[in-house]
């Protein structure tokens, strides 16, 4: 009878605690798909942003000056920086990917070009070789249109990638609509590059 009661608390005991982790899993989960796609967002202006200063000379006049538009898009990009840098981990990285592949592929315009792309950016942050090997497998299985997206642009996260061969071979014969030969060969030569030759943008290296 003992043992019987023993067992059933235990089993309970057991079942509360697998459910309080499927609770947490799943609340992070939405924290995440709240929260990255708002970063996204932020960190787009880094690139696209025209009131974006990209270098610190820019920045300082901005500073000096008091440049209202500047310093904004600035700290926007910044608060977004932090937020991704917090929640940086294998789960925002998965969350990262999939968001990417919903927003680049939608019909909504913000989604398509805010979200899309700020997600893009924000792969700078995950340059570990295993968050690395993710990303690459994943973009491997992107639709065409989401890789032609991705390598129309110089992003700098193509510098910040510890395998850096990998990617240049995996790049050279991936299927996308390359403008010409050329520009190929120079978005395969930024793989090349080290992070330290982006260290002149202003949210690389603040």
């Amino acid at each position: 009878m003992h043992i019987t009661v023993l067992s059933r608390t235990i089993i309970l005991v057991l079942f509360l605690i697998f459910s309080f982790s499927c609770d947490a899993a799943n609340s992070e989960q939405k924290n995440l798909e709240f929260i990255l796609p708002k970063s996204f967002e932020q960190i787009y202006l880094a690139k696209f942003g025209l009131d974006f200063p990209k270098t610190l000379d820019i920045l300082n006049r901005c500073i000096q000056y008091n440049d209202k538009q500047c310093l904004k898009a600035y700290n926007e990009v910044m608060e977004g920086k932090k937020t991704l840098q917090s929640v940086h981990s294998s789960d925002a990285l998965e969350t990262t990917l999939n968001i990417i592949e919903k927003a680049c592929l939608s019909k909504d315009e913000n989604l398509a070009n805010f979200t899309c792309y700020g997600g893009i950016i924000s792969l700078y942050f995950y340059n570990s070789p295993e968050q690395d090997a993710k990303i690459l497998e994943r973009i491997k299985i992107y639709p065409k249109k989401i890789k032609n997206m991705i390598f129309d642009n110089e992003f700098y996260w193509f510098y910040n990638r510890p395998n850096k061969d990998v990617w240049i071979n995996a790049v050279s014969t991936m299927d996308v609509d390359w403008k010409n030969d050329t520009y190929k060969q120079y978005i395969l030569s930024l793989f090349r590059k080290s992070i330290e030759e982006a260290k002149g943008e202003t949210w690389v290296s603040r």
